[in-house]
């Protein structure tokens, strides 16, 4: 593991704080864009359905129709805005990176869910992201000092399987919170802090609730409630918030406000 390097950590957030992450995640989950208020290509709703139910089913067969593709992991780069995917020597190489999630996510997931691995739950999540990161580029050495794609690895696993602990990585967040400039040697830290954030507000997070969805089968829905999925994304939206990676738009922050206003005390 690289060496440790100084970092901010999680703030305990207000509850205006996590209101409006939680607006912003409902926008996303119907698909709307909490900056614009505009319609999206896709919702995170459907990103789940895209990539957890095919991934669910590769398990069972890996040479099953219902697959991973590559148009659906090019629409998370554009719908995410993960154009570090396109920025290097090296091109994306997408069905190297699908053929990494048979060859090596499904076995380490498969070793989390049978508890036949000896990881830590954070270590779960850190051997997938940095495998598929590494997948998704031809050449890459096994090395720190090889090529990834850790923000878009990252970003596909948080909807191939959100019942792992998981947490989205975002280069313009890691900066912000002064993360090594490596992803791939961030990693570990990364998610080792949002781990903590989700503890130091787990008050305020533990009220939160999965939208119904109309796309997912039930037992997938309750798994992925299970497993604090939508604690996470609202915990991702609310740090990039905080650091001032994205800004809500005007009427969300109205909307926030008057919901955790208090009432106030009536004059005797």
């Amino acid at each position: 593991m690289a060496t440790r390097r100084l970092f901010k950590t999680v703030p305990k957030f207000t509850a205006y704080e996590v209101k409006l992450a939680e607006l912003c995640a409902m926008d996303l989950w119907s698909g709307i864009d909490y900056e614009t208020g505009e319609e999206m290509e896709v919702s995170d709703e459907e990103f789940l359905a895209d990539f957890a139910i095919p991934f669910q089913l590769l398990r069972k067969n890996p040479k099953t129709n219902n697959q991973i593709t590559e148009f659906s992991i090019r629409r998370l780069i554009r719908v995410g805005k993960i154009k570090a995917a396109y920025r290097s020597q090296e091109p994306t190489n997408f069905q190297s990176g699908i053929k990494t999630i048979v060859k090596k996510v499904i076995p380490v997931y498969d070793g989390w869910r049978n508890k036949t691995l000896k990881l830590t739950p954070i270590g779960y999540g850190e051997r997938v992201t940095l495998d598929l990161g590494a997948g998704f580029v031809t050449n890459s050495k096994p090395s720190l000092n090889g090529n990834y794609r850790i923000a878009l690895a990252s970003r596909l696993l948080f909807f191939a399987v959100p019942d792992m602990l998981l947490f989205n990585f975002s280069n313009d967040l890691a900066e912000s919170m002064l993360f090594q400039k490596r992803p791939q040697a961030a990693i570990p830290y990364f998610m080792e802090a949002l781990q903590q954030g989700l503890l130091v507000n787990r008050t305020l997070f533990n009220k939160l609730e999965l939208p119904p969805s109309k796309l997912l089968g039930t037992a997938l829905w309750k798994r992925i409630k299970k497993f604090n999925w939508w604690q996470r994304r609202v915990l991702d939206l609310a740090l990039m918030l905080h650091f001032g990676v994205v800004t809500a738009r005007p009427a969300l922050r109205t909307k926030a406000r008057r919901l955790t206003a208090k009432p106030k005390k009536a004059k005797i």
